[in-house]
């Protein structure tokens, strides 16, 4: 799914004063101490109004307890540690996408601006699925995913959806692929929404007509096979357009 989102859903996808604060917030060890941490306190809680009649009313208390403490604790560890995650977002995109804190701020600029559009694989609009959601903005693009994953668009070298990802086991799944001109960084999706992909490829294709969006293709009479030839994709887009 691709559409451009109103003032109101980038001002709630930006509340902390960054999208890629916002997003990066959609996963962590913390937050599965702290649901972790909340069952325990809620069972313990069921066990004893169950047990209630059969243990005695201190008896319950102290088997409520017995869950609730350590419910509490990593209740509280869970969210000391997503919130110190939280914290490193801006360095986790640093260190992830070779950005700059430049970039960042101008990244959160072009995302308030008219014609920024959101990528989704599903049809999901609530937080959740806000964070796992990718977009455009001028200058950058971030593919649906969760974790740091933003680059410049005039790095991104492929980006392609196909039915022929050739698997370990000699089949096949369906990918949505893309390729950047570093070499070394790529992203995968197996088995993604068809419509989805297809979608989010021509949107990406649209914003920069450089991007080759196919699996299979030819030029100067040369065939080319973008999964099983990545760094020969890479290479002929350098040599022609000098992106070195």
């Amino acid at each position: 799914m691709v559409f451009e989102p109103d003032n109101r859903l980038k001002q709630k996808m930006m509340k902390n004063g960054s999208v890629l604060q916002f997003m990066y917030s959609a996963s962590g060890a913390g937050k599965g101490l702290a649901a972790m941490g909340g069952m325990l306190i809620v069972i313990g809680a069921a066990l004893a109004a169950a047990l209630a009649n059969t243990v005695g009313t201190q008896g319950a208390v102290k088997l409520a307890a017995a869950m609730a403490v350590p419910g509490i604790l990593l209740l509280i560890l869970g969210i000391f540690m997503q919130q110190k995650k939280e914290r490193g977002w801006a360095e986790a995109h640093i260190k992830a996408c070779g950005l700059t804190q430049q970039d960042l701020r101008q990244i959160d600029q072009e995302f308030q601006k008219p014609g920024t559009i959101l990528l989704a694989m599903d049809k999901g609009k609530d937080t959740n699925s806000l964070k796992r959601m990718g977009f455009i903005t001028d200058h950058y693009v971030r593919f649906p995913a969760i974790g740091p994953c933003v680059f410049r668009l005039e790095d991104v070298v492929a980006c392609f959806y196909t039915k022929k990802y050739l698997c370990q086991d000699g089949g096949y799944d369906t990918a949505l692929v893309a390729y950047f001109v570093d070499g070394d960084t790529g992203i995968l999706h197996r088995n993604p929404p068809e419509k989805a992909s297809i979608a989010i490829v021509k949107a990406i294709g649209e914003r920069n007509p450089r991007i080759i969006t196919d699996h299979f293709f030819t030029y100067e009479g040369e065939a080319y096979d973008a999964v099983k030839e990545p760094e020969k994709v890479v290479q002929l887009h350098k040599r022609v357009y000098g992106k070195m």
